[in-house]
């Protein structure tokens, strides 16, 4: 019992919450609105724009594979290690991304004589 009022026990249980699947789907919903973005920069720019947001749209689709077979998890729990695959995968790409942001993002700063101290 999380608090002595049984309304908000209902609202914050696991298993009973109608908040555990519309938060499921709410977060796939953001991983596909960000990957359709990152897919529009990559087909829209080029250089280490296109490169970074090419990795930046692999991680989305990654997310929302994880985000997916998470709620799908709820009801099929053969189907629950799919989630941390793509969990994992999501958060490979995401390092990759980050050392492509700061490779690609410091050779652009360089070009224009904006490069900081190190």
């Amino acid at each position: 019992m999380v608090i002595g009022i049984p309304v908000i026990n209902q609202v914050f249980s696991y298993p009973q919450s109608i908040l555990n699947p519309l938060l499921k789907i709410l977060i796939l919903i953001i991983f596909g609105i960000a990957t359709y973005y990152y897919y529009r920069a990559y087909k829209r720019f080029g250089g280490n724009l296109k490169k970074i947001s090419w990795a930046l749209m692999w991680g989305g689709v990654a997310g929302c594979i994880a985000a997916g077979f998470r709620l799908l998890g709820d009801y099929w729990t053969e189907f629950k290690w799919i989630e941390s695959i793509g969990g994992l995968i999501f958060a490979v790409v995401s390092v990759f991304v980050a050392y492509l942001v700061y490779t690609k993002l410091e050779e652009i700063a360089e070009a224009f004589g904006l490069a900081g101290e190190k």
